[in-house]
This record gives structure tokens, C-alpha cells and sequence, in this order.
């Protein structure tokens, strides 16, 4: 009893994201996806989750957590998807408790590669084309063989920001048009609806993550969109003032350019820090009308699940809070694989 009261009165911030016919939860001590398989049965994985920034403290530091974060983010996201896809799309797998010798280090490397490509892939969409684009703009409005956008100018990156965001919201208006995408936003409904009901304290079943909304304050979506504002105001009040290394037009583009890539970190910082203050004071007027883009975007992002969704979804969150409770010194990232029948199996297992 009193061990519960404890849990209660320091309650966990929880967060996850839709994956293949599933939903990963990720709370301070545990890290655990929840599949439905081909046979309606329910997987669980999940291992105890140790940050980066428990071993490095200085990583808790205001717009260094937001960095480590992200990053932290992308890898889970990634390996979750990876073993969702495996769990949903074919029958015949058969998880095992832990991986053959070694076989763990070639799957994180894998994992590693893949983030750096989708980095790459991200770096190169929502950084190198917004700012080619402002480029090619300010050459051909341009007079005298003078650029109507300078690269050294407020405006370039202001249109360069405004490129950037339009690039951002028609790539999710459009995936979101995919049948298969439009089910993972279903997905994302279902994760946000869960966290609402453990956040308001109420018990952890289909009837009362019915009840709860879509949108949540602390999605991905809302800080990806939060990343995108506030990149554009430090590029535009910050790069002017950076001092040109050469008289090529080209060259003092791409060198701006490729400095945009290191600012990403603070600039993640500083818009994880403004989404901690959101979540924090939901109801503040500056506040809410300072979200209120992100809540919007996620009318894209999320889906009104079905209750067989929300059941994933809850399954994910109450593996993840049981670790809470039952959390041991041992951080060795060893997966632990569990297959349910069905919600009612994983309630009976999961007692919270």
C-alpha cells in the first residue's frame, strides 16, 4: 500500500508512439511495445529502460534534455518499429526471450544505421531543400545580379522557414491519406487516449480511454511542429549576425546552410523546454494559444481508434507502469517477451 501511495505521488511521465499494429510506451525505468497479431493475440516486449542522461547527469540540463530527447526517441521509435512489423506482418514469427549471442550488437547497429540515414533523409528534406528553394527565389526575383533574398538578410531565412513549415504540413497531409498510414494514426489516437486516462487517474480500461481525446499536449507531432517555429526565429535573428568566411554568394549560402544542422540541437532544446511548460500549465491562456498550432496538427496525425486499438495501447502502458512498480537495480537491456490471448489476460498479468 504505501509503496502504491509513492508511485502515486510521484507519478511517471509517460509517452509513446503508434507503431505496425501497435503502441510503444516509454517511462523513466521501462521501455515496452504492445502487438496485435495476426491471430488477435497481444505480444508485449519490454526491458528496463536506463537514459542516456543516468549516466551522463549533466543530459538533464534545460535544452540539453530536449537534444538527448529526441534522440533517445528516434532510436526507441525505430527499434519498436521494427519489432512491430515483425510481430504484425508475419504469422509464423515466434519472439524469444532474449537474442542469440551477439546478435543483439548487429541489431543495434542496423538500428544505428538506419537513424543516421533517416536523419540524413530528414536533414536533407527539411533542411537542405527549404533552404535551396529561398536560394533559388532571391537568384530569380533578384535585379543586377543581386539576390532579392541575401542569405545575410532576416528575410531569406523567414522564407526559408516558411518553405520548410509548408513542406512539413503537406508531407503529413498527404501520408495521411494512405490506408496504412491512416491506421497508424488510429494507433496514435489510441496511445494519446491511454495516457489521458492514466494522467486523470482513472483506471485503466476501453470504457474510460473511450472517453479521452486525441490530441495531447506532449505528441511528437507538436514538438516537431514547436522544432520548426522556433528554428525559424533563431535562423532569422541569429545567422544575419554570423560573419561571412568568403564573397561567393554560393559558398556563404552552403556554409549558413550546413550551420543550420549544429543549431539544431539547442533549437530542439529550447522547443522541448516550451512543450515541458505546456504540458505543465495546459490551461494558461498564453500558453494554449501557443499550442494551439501543434493541437491542430494532430487532427492530421491522429485517428479515433477502435477499442481493440485502445486495448494495445493500454496493454503498452500497463506493462510499462508495472516495471514502475516493480523496478530492480539490474539495467541490463535484456527484452522481455510475453504473448496474451487476449486484454483480459494482460489485465490479470498486469496488475497495477
Amino acid at each position: 500500500m504505501l509503496a502504491n501511495l509513492l508511485f502515486m505521488a510521484t507519478k511517471p511521465l509517460v509517452g509513446g508512439q503508434a507503431v505496425v499494429e501497435g503502441v510503444m510506451m516509454r517511462s523513466p525505468k521501462s521501455f515496452a511495445v504492445a502487438v496485435r497479431k495476426p491471430d488477435q493475440s497481444i505480444v508485449i516486449r519490454e526491458r528496463q529502460w536506463l537514459s542516456f542522461s543516468e549516466k551522463l547527469p549533466f543530459l538533464r540540463w534545460p535544452l540539453l534534455r530536449g537534444a538527448t530527447m529526441l534522440i533517445e526517441s528516434m532510436y526507441n521509435g525505430l527499434s519498436a518499429l521494427q519489432f512491430s512489423a515483425e510481430q504484425a506482418l508475419n504469422e509464423k514469427t515466434s519472439p524469444q526471450p532474449s537474442p542469440p549471442s551477439g546478435e543483439g550488437v548487429k541489431t543495434d547497429w542496423a538500428l544505428m544505421g538506419t537513424m543516421a540515414f533517416s536523419m540524413l533523409l530528414g536533414i536533407g528534406l527539411f533542411k537542405a531543400v527549404p533552404h535551396i528553394m529561398a536560394y533559388t527565389l532571391g537568384e530569380i526575383f533578384g535585379q543586377n545580379g543581386q539576390s532579392a533574398l541575401p542569405v545575410d538578410h532576416m528575410w531569406f531565412h523567414l522564407v526559408d522557414g516558411s518553405i520548410k513549415m509548408s513542406l512539413f504540413i503537406g508531407y503529413i497531409a498527404a501520408i495521411s491519406m494512405m490506408k496504412d498510414v491512416k491506421r497508424i494514426f488510429m494507433y496514435h489516437g489510441a496511445e494519446h487516449k491511454s495516457v489521458h486516462t492514466f494522467e486523470k487517474d482513472l483506471e485503466l480500461n476501453v470504457e474510460n480511454a473511450r472517453l479521452q481525446s486525441t490530441a495531447h499536449p506532449r505528441c511528437g507531432t507538436s514538438l516537431i511542429l514547436l522544432v520548426i517555429a522556433v528554428s525559424i526565429v533563431v535562423f532569422a535573428f541569429v545567422l544575419p549576425f554570423v560573419p561571412p568566411i568568403t564573397t561567393n554568394k554560393l559558398g556563404e549560402s552552403l556554409f549558413l546552410m550546413l550551420l543550420k544542422i549544429p543549431l539544431m540541437l539547442p533549437i530542439a532544446g529550447i522547443a522541448y523546454e516550451f512543450q515541458r511548460a505546456a504540458a505543465k500549465y495546459p490551461k494558461n491562456f498564453w500558453i494554449k494559444l501557443f499550442i494551439t498550432p501543434g493541437m491542430l496538427m494532430q487532427r492530421l496525425t491522429t485517428r479515433e481508434p477502435t477499442d481493440d486499438q485502445l486495448e494495445i495501447a493500454l496493454a503498452a502502458l500497463r506493462k510499462t507502469l508495472w516495471r514502475e512498480h516493480n523496478a530492480t537495480p539490474n539495467t541490463s537491456a535484456i527484452d522481455h517477451i510475453q504473448t496474451y490471448a487476449n486484454f483480459a489476460q494482460v489485465k490479470e498479468a498486469l496488475i497495477l
